[in-house]
């Protein structure tokens, strides 16, 4: 590619040497004042570039600590830059640097690296320098880098310093806080299946065991958050996970429904930071899951409460048709009296919330009762005993003569 550099030619070598004096760059954070930019920039910008061909650099890192004073001096210049000079800022924080500046500017803004673009390079470079690192440490580095090449690759030389030979996960823990993600895991497995005693006692043995606490809760907030969009968004939901993660993420989804995943995100949150400095520092995460589980009983418990609630309606529904089934039968007979002999031969054969499904011995019963104005004429007569409105159906049941007889 044309606007990548080749490293070989002379002005490559003086850059990768830091030997360039057409290259200037200045930190903002120590030099924030009108004068440093006056003295490293304004007046350097006007002596052309050494090399004649080419162009002068300046390179202003975290160029939203300068000052306000610093900013206007440095306007002018930008205005109305020499052809020969290039201006480069840099900063994290855009919102800090003023739109006079910006609007002359072309912008570039840049992402956070994928973790397995990150894991790729890692491995690239453990191979060039023959280290022996496990991949799990290498998926644990890129996560914890946070989208940056740059820290992932400070993390890997500080740990691939501690050892000439193969980096364990012990040696790798010194520099690398402990992952917390199998912990994690257990954790989100007894909470989907409402086991209290498990979540609380996982929680006080990670404690016991001097785990930090707040890295533990950051890491499961996270990892519950990601359950939550790959839940709402599906597959489509780019998981920024590694590998090893991924299966347990995606049945923690089937487990859980989208509301409940909010509910604990939003118990943890309200919690976690609307309790300062407790006395016992597990407490308040103990207390979210507590509400969390309880909740959700008092929702198993008015289901079940729901459920016995139908069941009863449906028994007594039942012995109300048992005992007034002379009634019905008196009913049709009036309109018909062959259809009301029919009738008195069949039974409810089972009742399901708002439908009523009527046992008959044979096909030619169903198909004399199974007709519009009659079925009309019964379903009054059901609906008036039981003061509400159901569906009828009817059925050749094949165990007619036990079910008749119960």
């Amino acid at each position: 590619k044309e606007s990548e550099p080749c490293n070989k030619c002379e002005i490559c070598k003086l850059i990768l040497s830091n030997r360039s004096l057409d290259i200037i760059e200045m930190d903002a954070a120590s030099h924030r004042g009108i004068d440093n930019v006056r003295e490293n920039i304004i007046t350097s910008s006007q002596i052309p570039p050494f090399n004649s061909k080419g162009y002068k650099i300046f390179i202003i890192d975290e160029v939203h600590m300068l000052t306000r004073e610093a900013f206007n001096a440095l306007l002018k210049t930008l205005e109305e830059p020499s052809k020969k000079v290039i201006f480069i800022l840099a900063t994290t924080e855009i919102h800090k640097v003023p739109e006079t500046i910006i609007s002359r500017c072309q912008r570039f803004d840049f992402k956070k690296i994928p973790q397995k673009d990150i894991i790729q390079r890692l491995n690239e470079i453990t191979e060039w320098e023959k280290i022996n690192i496990p991949d799990k440490i290498l998926s644990e580095i890129a996560r914890k880098s946070d989208g940056c090449l740059r820290d992932a690759e400070s993390l890997l030389g500080q740990i691939s310093s501690l050892s000439t030979n193969n980096i364990t996960e012990e040696l790798a823990s010194l520099i690398l806080p402990r992952s917390h993600w199998q912990e994690i895991d257990i954790l989100i497995e007894a909470l989907s299946v409402k086991n209290l005693a498990t979540s609380l006692n996982q929680i006080n043995k990670l404690v016991d065991e001097g785990i930090d606490l707040e890295i533990f809760i950051n890491d499961l907030l996270n990892y519950l958050r990601q359950i939550m969009l790959y839940k709402i968004v599906g597959p489509d939901f780019n998981l920024d996970i590694s590998e090893n993660l991924l299966i347990s993420l995606k049945k923690h989804a089937t487990n859980f429904s989208t509301k409940e995943l909010a509910e604990l995100l939003n118990i943890l949150l309200d919690k976690i930071y609307n309790i300062k400095d407790p006395l016992i520092v597990q407490l308040p995460l103990e207390l979210a899951l507590l509400e969390f589980l309880l909740a959700a009983d008092n929702k198993e418990i008015i289901r079940g409460e729901k459920v016995i609630e139908s069941m009863d309606r449906e028994i007594s529904d039942l012995e109300k048709l048992q005992n007034k089934w002379s009634e019905i039968v008196d009913n049709i007979k009036v309109l018909n009296n062959s259809l009301g002999s029919i009738i008195k031969t069949s039974y409810p054969l089972n009742i399901e919330k708002d439908k009523i499904i009527l046992g008959l011995e044979y096909t030619f019963h169903l198909e004399q009762l199974n007709k519009i104005k009659v079925k009309e004429n019964i379903s009054h007569s059901l609906n008036n005993i039981l003061n509400r409105q159901v569906r009828l159906e009817f059925k050749v049941d094949q165990d007619y003569k036990d079910n008749y007889q119960k």
